[in-house]
This record gives C-alpha cells, sequence and structure tokens, in this order.
C-alpha cells in the first residue's frame, strides 16, 4: 500500500478562507459600486429637488425661488426615464403645482415634497470618491480566484505523492525507483535554527543531482514518506516516523548497566 500524502488542513484552511475573504471583499466592492452609490446618488438628487420645489412652493408666482425649482423641475422630467412610475407622475405634479394650478395641487404637492424628504432627506450624496474607491475592492475578486486555483492545484499536487513498501517514490515531478535515489537530505527536518518554515522540509536527493522537495507543512503525511526514506539511509539517526533516534548519555548507559 505505501504512503500518501493529502493536502494540510492548516494550508488548505488557510487557503481557502483567504479566497472567501476577497470574493466577498469583491462582491461588496461590486454591489456598492454598480447598486448602492448609484442609488444614493439618485436619492440625494431627489432630495435637492424636493428642498428646492419647497422653497419654491412657500413664495409667490414670478419669484426667483419658484423659476428656479421650475427650471430644476423641467430639467428632472426631461431626463427622468419613467422607471419609477411614482416618483414620475410626484414630478409631473410638482410641476403643475409650481405653474399657479388649483389650490388643491398645491396642497398635493407640498404633501410629495413631505413624504419625498421623509424618504430621501437623510441620505448623504457619495463624494467623487466614492466610486472610485470601490475598485480597492473589486481588484480582490481575482485574488480569490486565483486562491481557488492554487487550492486545486495543491490537492492535485497531494494526491500524486506516494512511496511504495517497495521503494518507488512518485512526486507531481516524475517517479523514481530506490535506486534512483542517492540520498536524502535532512539538515532543515525540524533544526532548531533558520526559519520556522523550512523546518517542515526535506530533499530528495537523485543520482543525476536532482532534488526533490518534500514539504510536510503543505502535504500531510509526508513525514511518513520523509521518514521511511531517512530511516532507510540513516536508520542510527532517524526512526520511520522521522523522528530523532534518541541517543544515550555515558550517564544513562552506566545506569542502564
Amino acid at each position: 500500500m505505501g504512503f500518501k500524502t493529502k493536502l494540510a488542513t492548516r494550508y488548505w484552511l488557510k487557503t481557502i478562507m483567504m479566497a472567501i475573504v476577497c470574493i466577498v471583499l469583491g462582491l461588496w466592492g461590486v454591489w456598492d459600486y454598480v447598486v448602492a452609490i448609484p442609488e444614493d446618488a439618485m436619492k440625494a438628487a431627489r432630495a435637492d429637488t424636493l428642498r428646492l420645489v419647497q422653497n419654491g412652493l412657500d413664495t409667490q408666482p414670478g419669484s426667483e425661488q419658484r423659476i428656479h425649482a421650475i427650471a430644476e423641475l423641467d430639467e428632472a422630467i426631461e431626463f427622468d426615464d419613467r422607471l419609477d412610475g411614482v416618483w414620475s407622475i410626484s414630478l409631473d405634479a410638482m410641476r403643475m403645482a409650481m405653474s399657479g394650478g388649483e389650490p388643491e395641487s398645491h396642497r398635493n404637492a407640498l404633501g410629495i415634497v413631505e413624504a419625498g424628504l421623509s424618504d430621501y432627506g437623510n441620505v448623504t450624496a457619495p463624494s467623487k470618491y466614492d466610486r472610485p474607491m470601490q475598485w480597492m475592492f473589486i481588484l480582490c475578486l481575482p485574488f480569490g480566484l486565483y486562491y481557488i486555483l492554487v487550492y486545486m492545484k495543491m490537492s492535485k499536487r497531494a494526491r500524486s505523492y506516494h512511496l511504495t513498501e517497495a521503494g518507488v517514490l512518485t512526486t507531481p515531478e516524475g517517479a523514481w525507483s530506490s535506486d534512483e535515489i542517492e540520498d536524502i537530505d535532512m539538515s532543515r527536518w525540524i533544526a532548531k535554527t533558520g526559519t520556522a518554515r523550512s523546518t517542515w522540509t526535506a530533499k530528495v536527493v537523485l543520482k543525476d543531482g536532482k532534488k526533490i522537495i518534500l514539504d510536510d507543512y503543505i502535504y500531510s503525511g509526508m513525514y511518513s514518506i520523509i521518514g521511511k526514506l531517512a530511516h532507510g539511509f540513516y536508520p542510527s539517526e532517524w526512526t520511520s516516523i522521522a523522528k530523532r533516534v534518541k541517543t544515550q548519555t555515558p550517564e544513562q548507559e552506566e545506569e542502564d548497566e
């Protein structure tokens, strides 16, 4: 049966979490850019129009405030896409009242203004930097996809590591029999100096000089392959589970005798 590896939990969990965080931030940026910011801009613009109408209704026909409000309403009606039927009807009703319609139309317009300001009056208009800033989040999406691809690639690699009972080592780089393996470099395995990350690795040395890194940090169960090889080459130094062989001091040997 031999020894096989799988992707270490510490590694795949970190990779998946990074993918989730990047995708969530990216989608959040897309939502704000496409939906939330334009909606806030629209609501703030409507609030500005309603305030102008309110000021115009409080003045006599022909006043500067009313003329300004009528011009604003005419522009709003011209560029209205008519997708929001309620707002379109409200614009027409307010325009009629501003033109000096019946008292009923004036009261109706005031009611529209009051209701509209209740809905839109507290909305803050987005700044000119709000939408460009969302690109910082949107650009997280490619990184999320990158981490997903990394997870898929590394999972596939993890399944390719195998050491048979006969000593045939298979890795993503190829397969080699025991006769083709010259040595195993254990200088960094559980070393007390150097970078902590490197102490999870050992290197298989092939007779052609090529070195294959065996990484137990990324691939769970790699220590079994490392231990099997190290024990075969250095039985007095390494156990079959890649632990150093405990040596007794002269004092301990005397006590045993």
